[in-house]
This record gives C-alpha cells, structure tokens and sequence, in this order.
C-alpha cells in the first residue's frame, strides 16, 4: 500500500506541476499581451518579430528624417517667398524712378525704402533652423553673409537618408539662393540706393536696374521651384512609409500578440483542472491512507 500511495503522490506532484507551468507560461501570455516571450516559445517566431522591427525602427528614423527635411524646406520656401516680395517691390520702385518724372525728394524717399528692402533681404539670408543658419552650406554656425555682402559659408548639399537608398538636400546655399549673374541681390540693392542718392544719375542708369531685378526675380523662382519639388518628393515619400510600417505593425502584432480572450480561456481551463486535481488528489490520498491505517 505505501508503494502505491507514493505512486500516487508523484504522479500528482507531476501532473501538478505540468499544470503550475503551463498556468505560468499563460499568464505570462496575459500580463505582457505577447505570445512569444523567450526564443524558446518561438524561435522562428521571434526571428521574424525581431526582422520586423528592424525594419520598423528604420521606416521611423526616415520619417524623422523626412519631418525634419520638410520643417527646414517649409521654412526656406518661406524665406523665399518674402525675398520674392522685396526683389518685386524693389523693381517696381526702379520703374517708378526711372521715368525721369520723379523729384529729388521722390528719388530720396525711394532710396531709403530700397535700403530697408535691401537690409531685409540679408536678415532673411541669416535665418536659423535649430539654430543653424539654413543658407551656409556645411558652415551652419557662420552668418552666410558678411556686412559687405560676402559670402562666407560654402556650396555644400547636407543631405539626409530618407529611405533605404534616397537622401534629399535639406539646404539651399547662399550663393544659389541670394544671387544671380554673379551679383547677391544686396549688392543690386545697395547699388541701386547709390545710385538713387546720387544726384547725377539719370533715368537710364537706374533703369539698368530693372534687369538685374528681373534675373534675381527669376532666380528666386527657380530656387522655390527646386525646393517645392524636394518637399512634395518627401511628403509623397512620408505617405509611402506610414503605408509600410502600417503593414508590418500588423505583420508583427499577428506573429507576437497574444489573443487575450484565448488566452484568459486556457487560464480558466487550467485553473479548473488544477482544482480538479487537486480535489480528486486529496480524495485517494485520504483513502489510501485510511487503507494503509486499515
């Protein structure tokens, strides 16, 4: 009788402890919401969860690329569409000077107006992005341009990852953005002022202004067309990627998320089992031993 009750205990003990491990191995499954916890619940499982979250964190770093991409061009398509402003208001105070009709104190009035335009324009070329002027190529700590209109940043492209094998440029230089025919726009203004304060020039030499204007009016298009493209690039770009890391936050909630409702099911099963046993246990091990006192 004391073999067959010890038989009993052990296989109990077993049937208990099968039982404690599989109750744990669930709740695990419930208090993380994930079905696979270790590479041992599932090694192929957990290779695929782990490639999906590769990719994840990469498809996230080229939308943080992407956002800062479109901040920083927003921004200089911004600064160029005021510079756009001040080259057409200077244009047309050239025209009007240049008729020959105007006073000296007309002339006077217009040249202060074009000093304002022109120390406007070289503020706009010292604007910042998180504390980087945005117009100095790499030199992004030094002010693009100097007191006397010269350039001091290079012609360099600083350009960011957007996708696995794409970067954008997220600057324009200086020497692209503020000038044209080898002139910045501020000399063009400033020479332009001169030569309104100058009581010997005449209609023809400030109205040799006006095509100077002109170019910088068409360069200043060509760097909004250039950046506009950049930005719907990217945003198409950005709609492409929320796309994908839909699909594999999916993919990868299908291959690592528990289904709570199965998984609180198999809980109640085994915790039902578990009485079960414990219940029919304590039965034959009671009458096993009144057998053995027998």
């Amino acid at each position: 009788m004391r073999i067959t009750a010890f038989a009993i205990f052990n296989q109990m003990t077993r049937s208990l402890q099968e039982g404690m491990k599989e109750m744990f191995f669930y709740s695990d499954r419930l208090s993380s919401g994930k079905k696979i916890n270790k590479p041992s619940d599932d090694v192929f499982g957990m290779m695929e969860a782990m490639g999906y979250k590769v990719t994840i964190n990469e498809i996230d770093q080229y939308k943080k690329n992407i956002d800062d991409a479109d901040s920083q061009l927003g921004l200089t398509d911004s600064v160029m569409s005021s510079v756009a402003t001040i080259v057409a208001r200077a244009r047309e105070l050239a025209v009007q000077t240049s008729t020959g009709t105007q006073t000296a104190e007309d002339r006077a009035v217009a040249a202060e107006e074009i000093a304002n335009l022109r120390d406007e324009a070289l503020r706009l070329s010292q604007t910042k992005f998180r504390e980087r002027y945005i117009f100095s190529g790499y030199k992004t700590d030094m002010v693009p341009f100097d007191a006397s209109f010269n350039y001091q940043g290079d012609s360099n492209e600083i350009n960011v990852l957007v996708d696995r094998e794409s970067t954008i440029a997220l600057n324009v230089a200086g020497t692209e953005a503020f000038s044209s025919g080898g002139e910045t726009y501020f000399e063009t203004l400033d020479n332009l002022y001169n030569a309104l304060k100058d009581p010997s020039s005449n209609s023809s030499t400030i109205a040799a202004f006006i095509t100077s204007l002109d170019n910088a009016t068409n360069q200043v298009a060509n760097v909004r067309a250039d950046v506009g493209a950049r930005i719907s690039y990217i945003e198409r770009l950005k709609s492409t990627h929320e796309d994908r890391d839909t699909s594999l936050k999916t993919l990868l909630s299908n291959t690592e998320d528990t289904d709570i409702a199965g998984t609180v099911s198999e809980l109640t099963k085994i915790q039902v089992s578990l009485e079960s046993l414990r219940a029919s246990g304590a039965k034959v091990l009671s009458q096993s031993l009144m057998d053995f006192l027998d």
